[in-house]
């Protein structure tokens, strides 16, 4: 906790102080108590109650919301060796200020005025083997787009079916997300409801096709409107992602990079009438990790585009203002579920707006 508490105080304005007064250890052993007074030379003081832990998991933080109750009055600092995004995403919207050791630091106070918000390790660099579990690869990405596509409730053997996994691997990937919060079950029970919003923002923290060598890059002399006419004539399998998609129903802007799933992207630029470029290039074919990008597809003016949870997590590691067109097609999806939400196994690909 010292070391944490240094890190703070070594992040105060000049003319600032900060103290530690009653530092206590609770009866878990793994909790230390203590009030950082914090004090502008020539000025009034204030006070944060610091509660440090060993470790401090997204679950965690409801419970010590319950406890703790952080108030703009009387702030509360959750101090831990690490805090991962998700954690810290949760502290902040239940008004907590907090701290770790890799200089992930965020403290608002009202009484004295003081704000303070660095950025240090999104990965904790000592991770316990549970920690070690992650979302990457293909069984994972099809047990997110099960989740999120389909209402809860939902038992695990359903969502393994659904997924194409073996039980066992999703128990494991459920067990992950539940710490997490992005899923809520019952004791040996189904899965009762689903963060789909946070949870694809968690899978494009480890997930992007970007990232992969399946992204090819290509100029269309002709510009994007004449390549989306070019796709209602393709006769291989296809689908649309990122900006062209997604405005189709939440506009932000005109897009300037049309995305495009395809399962053998040379076979199809002569088609397309695309050319291979690295700078200037406006269509992107990617090559699918998985065959989830085709199903529950939609047709939009004809042309297929791939499922809205696809697409949104797509524009979530999309380069530019692709994370903004994110946010605006997550509000979209979260104003009209059901129609592109389903509590049943059907295929959409047949659906046409």
């Amino acid at each position: 906790m010292a070391d944490v508490i240094a890190a703070v105080r070594g992040r105060l304005p000049a003319n600032w102080a900060g103290t530690i007064l009653r530092p206590s250890k609770t009866a878990d052993g793994e909790t230390v108590e203590a009030v950082l007074r914090v004090q502008r030379k020539g000025a009034a003081a204030g006070t944060i109650r610091v509660n440090a832990k060993s470790r401090v998991e997204p679950k965690d933080v409801d419970y010590l919301a319950a406890s703790l109750q952080p108030t703009a009055d009387e702030p509360v600092l959750i101090a831990a060796p690490h805090l991962s995004p998700r954690t810290q995403e949760r502290l902040r919207s239940r008004g907590f200020a907090y701290a770790d050791l890799t200089g992930n630091v965020r403290l608002e106070m009202t009484q004295p005025g003081l704000f303070i918000e660095t950025t240090g390790a999104r990965e904790n660099p000592e991770p316990s083997p549970r920690e070690r579990k992650s979302l990457k690869g293909a069984k994972a990405g099809r047990l997110v787009r099960a989740l999120c596509d389909y209402r809860a409730p939902v038992g695990l053997r359903e969502l393994a079916k659904r997924a194409g996994v073996d039980p066992g691997y999703a128990s494991r990937v459920v067990e992950l997300l539940d710490r997490e919060a992005l899923v809520t079950r019952t004791p040996r029970g189904p899965i009762t409801a689903v963060d789909w919003r946070g949870l694809l923002t968690r899978w494009a923290q480890e997930y992007s096709p970007f990232r992969r060598q399946g992204a090819t890059m290509y100029l269309a002399a002709r510009g994007i409107p004449a390549v989306t006419e070019r796709l209602k004539q393709l006769k291989v399998r296809y689908a649309v992602t990122g900006s062209w998609a997604a405005a189709e129903v939440a506009p932000v802007a005109p897009p300037r990079l049309l995305t495009v799933y395809v399962d053998r992207p040379r076979d199809v630029e002569q088609a397309l009438d695309l050319r291979p470029a690295e700078a200037g290039a406006n269509v992107a074919l990617f090559t699918p990790f998985d065959d989830i990008v085709f199903e529950r597809t939609s047709v939009k003016k004809g042309v297929t585009v791939a499922a809205m949870s696809q697409i949104a997590a797509d524009l979530l590691t999309s380069p530019g203002r692709g994370p903004n067109e994110a946010e605006a097609l997550m509000q979209w999806m979260q104003e009209n579920e059901d129609a592109w939400r389903t509590g049943e196994t059907r295929d959409l690909r047949t659906a046409v707006s």
